[in-house]
């Protein structure tokens, strides 16, 4: 009797277990709350949202400079520039950003993202190895997309244009972002490599591209 009332003590601990474990959600597995969507579905929420965090996070240490006093204008490695007075301006995520802006986008389309980076001289920071960082972020419908090049000088400062466009994937390839083009500005400054970069759906840079072209040939050195 006395075993029978030990089992029955058993089985009941048991169920109470059970039911209890039903009644809540078993824990993620490890790291899963640190993953986040990239398909960048909500890209108003801060210009392009997560583009090229895999290459860059956010710096919560980092304290970026405020907007610049003249919309019309920036200053930035010491350089300065024209700039279109639509732009917004927003908080750089870390100190590789000099300054970056959200550009408005016509109507039915997305808003595209300017930023302006700097890097210290790097054995592997030149023209083609970024260029060839750069193009397989894009994807064309059979094949990767061939940049656009073009070069000019600006003020003294040998500049090189590079263009793609094509369905967009990030550093990652985790993106899938239908006729994006990127245009960036590789600048060679007395202050070293300065990378104007402009991202975003086709036909937002394309209604910014003449605004780019002014900032990008207004450029002037104020060290």
């Amino acid at each position: 009797m006395t075993e029978l009332r030990l089992v029955v003590l058993i089985a009941s601990a048991v169920l109470l277990t059970s039911a209890c474990d039903e009644s809540s959600a078993p824990p993620p597995p490890p790291g899963a709350g640190n993953h986040t969507s990239t398909t960048l579905k909500d890209t108003k929420r801060r210009g392009l949202g997560a583009v090229d965090t895999t290459a860059e996070t956010k710096d919560t240490s980092f304290t970026p400079e405020g907007p610049p006093a003249d919309p019309r204008r920036a200053d930035f490695v010491s350089l300065s520039a024209p700039t279109d007075p639509t732009w917004r301006w927003e908080p750089p995520r870390n100190d590789m950003r000099k300054i970056n802006w959200v550009i408005p986008a016509p109507a039915g389309a997305e808003p595209a993202e300017l930023v302006v980076t700097h890097f210290p001289e790097a054995s592997g920071n030149t023209r083609q190895a970024n260029i060839q960082r750069w193009t397989p972020q894009f994807q064309g419908e059979d094949l990767i997309p061939q940049a656009e090049i073009s070069t000019l000088e600006v003020s003294g400062m040998p500049i090189t244009l590079v263009e793609l466009r094509g369905q967009y994937r990030g550093m990652g390839g985790g993106w899938h972002k239908d006729d994006y083009t990127m245009l960036v500005a590789m600048v060679e400054s007395p202050y070293g490599s300065v990378f104007i970069k402009l991202l975003g759906p086709t036909d937002t840079v394309s209604a910014t591209r003449a605004a780019f072209m002014t900032m990008i040939e207004g450029l002037k050195p104020t060290g």
